[in-house]
This record gives C-alpha cells, sequence and structure tokens, in this order.
C-alpha cells in the first residue's frame, strides 16, 4: 500500500501546479531564485547540504528542510554579533577592492542558540490574533488554507530560532487540505486576517 503524503506535502504539490499554470508566479519565483543567488544564499544552502550529507546524509534526506532551517539561524546569528568594527574592516576592504580582510569573519564569534523558555515569560509580546478570528495562511497568488483560530501556545521556532505565538487552525471545509486534516497549526508570521487576503 502506498504511503500517503503528508498535509504540507501535499499543500507543497498544490502550490507547484498553480505556480506551473500562473506566469505571473512563475516570475516571482525566478526573481526570488535570482536574488537567493545574488545574495549568496544559494551558495550558503549548498554549503549547508554538502556538510550534512558527509556528517548524516540518511538523517537529511528525511528532513529536506533542514538546511534552510540552517541557513536562516546562521544568518540571524551573523546578524546578532555585528559590530562597527567589523563593519569597518569589510568597508575598507570594499573602498579598496581587497579581499584580504575578509576571513576576519571566520574570527566573528557567534553564541549558541537556546532553546531555554524566555526569562520574562510570560511577559513576552502579546498575541495578535484571537480565540474565533479568520485567519488564512499568507501566499503570493498561491491556493492557501483558512480556517478559525481555536487554540494557541508560545514555543520555539526551530526556523527564526526564538520563540513565537503558533495557533491552532480549524480547517474551513472548503480549504484545501480539508480534504485530509481537520486542523492545522501555524506560526504567528505565516497567518494573516482572511479579510485581508480577500481584499488584495
Amino acid at each position: 500500500m502506498p504511503k500517503s503524503s503528508s498535509p504540507s506535502q501535499q499543500r507543497n504539490s498544490q502550490t507547484e501546479a498553480y505556480s506551473a499554470a500562473n506566469p505571473i508566479s512563475r516570475l516571482y519565483q525566478a526573481g526570488y531564485q535570482q536574488a537567493l543567488s545574488d545574495f549568496a544564499v544559494t551558495d550558503l544552502l549548498n554549503q549547508i547540504c554538502t556538510h550534512l550529507d558527509d556528517s548524516d546524509a540518511a538523517w537529511s534526506k528525511r528532513h529536506p528542510q533542514a538546511a534552510e532551517t540552517l541557513a536562516a539561524i546562521l544568518i540571524q546569528a551573523v546578524t546578532a554579533n555585528l559590530n562597527g568594527n567589523i563593519l569597518a574592516i569589510y568597508l575598507e576592504s570594499i573602498r579598496h577592492c581587497s579581499v584580504d580582510t575578509y576571513v576576519t569573519l571566520a574570527k566573528l564569534s557567534l553564541s549558541s542558540p537556546s532553546t531555554d523558555l524566555p526569562p520574562t515569560f510570560p511577559e513576552v509580546e502579546v498575541p495578535h490574533f484571537l480565540y474565533g478570528d479568520r485567519l488564512c495562511w499568507t501566499s503570493r497568488d498561491e491556493i492557501t488554507d483558512w480556517g478559525i483560530v481555536i487554540g494557541r501556545f508560545y514555543g520555539f521556532a526551530p526556523h527564526c530560532c526564538g520563540w513565537r505565538w503558533c495557533y491552532l487552525i480549524w480547517l474551513d471545509s472548503n480549504s484545501p487540505s480539508a480534504a485530509w486534516v481537520n486542523a492545522d497549526i501555524a506560526w504567528e508570521d505565516d497567518l494573516e486576517p482572511l479579510e485581508t487576503a480577500l481584499s488584495l
């Protein structure tokens, strides 16, 4: 008996089918891929995939999003640890077209990510959405799910290496994924009011 695909895999296949039939979406994807290449994110992802394959190829194949998660964490860590001295060195190297000082970044000390509950909890950011709010997953001209908030929790979000509000959404019967699942969860940044999406 063939293994059934997960809701996220089915949602991705729907999105890919929609993108193939939508020239605006294809154009957006082409620009997105070019931006990843221009800002060396593609190279970073390739390096991470190489190291993942070297350390545990079987695990990385079972977790295809791991490379993207690691790339996001590394970029956030570099951003959080930059200081004026490091930037001054790089600006000087750009002015003089010198690559000799680029190795300075290797000395940048990155702190290990902590999954501990924030010390200020429960004094954290107020959730944007309330029980009963009608929300949908954010998208750019793509088919997306929608439903009503029936719960929420504060959890560690690996993709951004920090704590965020996560919502339990009871899917509308007409929502694409409702054919195989009644409810799904989503991080706050991935949701928007359904009325906002309909007005765009």
